[in-house]
Parts: C-alpha cells; structure tokens; sequence
C-alpha cells in the first residue's frame, strides 16, 4: 500500500468516525467528537505532508484521490453543518436559561446581602 493509498485511508475512516458521531446527546459525548476531529485533522495534515516536495503520482491515482478527497470533503462538510446545528441549539438554549435565571432574580455567587436595613 502507498504512502497516498494510507493517508486517503486514514483520511476517509476519520471522516466516517466524525460524520458518524450522534449528534443527540453531543455534550455527553464532547470528548468522542473532539476525538474525530483531531483525527481527521492529522489525516488532513498528513496528506498535505505526503503532497509536498518531490510528489509524484501516475494520472489514475491522481483521478483516484482526487475523487476520494471530494468524497471526504462533502462528507466532513455535512458533519461540520450538523455540529453547526448542534452548537446554535445549545447557544440559543443557554440564552434562554440564562435569561430565566436572570428574570429571576438571580444575584451574582458570593454576593452580600445588607438586611441592615
């Protein structure tokens, strides 16, 4: 196997482990999604390592990888649009917790009440 053929590998199974992660229940789950995008990362820098000086590739693999890097593109761009979801859901679900806690009454930790009054 090539060095190309292991990192579209790698490349394509940290792709599937990031696209495969639930969504539901995603902060109990941070450390697993975090997991797959530092994984896909490497995958990413590891290809832009093996394509720099001296890289060669006959036109069929070229054709090949290039065809499995859109594949994995369009997949860790449909990930990245549900983690997107997820993130505007839980900001809009703290704004409104936030602003209940607010409305009632809620003072800042530690702080003093004066009943000398």
């Amino acid at each position: 196997m090539s060095h190309l053929e292991r990192a579209l590998e790698e490349l394509e199974i940290a792709t599937a482990a990031l696209a495969g992660t639930p969504m539901d229940g995603l902060v109990d789950r941070l450390g697993e999604a975090r997991a797959a995008l530092d994984r896909r990362s490497l995958a990413i820098a590891g290809l832009a390592e093996l394509t720099g000086a001296g890289f060669t590739c006959s036109p069929e693999e070229r054709e090949d990888a290039l065809r499995r890097l859109r594949l994995s593109d369009e997949a860790g761009a449909e990930a990245q649009q549900r983690l997107a979801a997820v993130t505007r859901t839980a900001l809009a679900e703290w704004r409104q917790w936030s602003q209940i806690y607010r409305a009632l009454g809620a003072r800042e930790p530690y702080s003093v009440l004066d009943c000398r009054a």
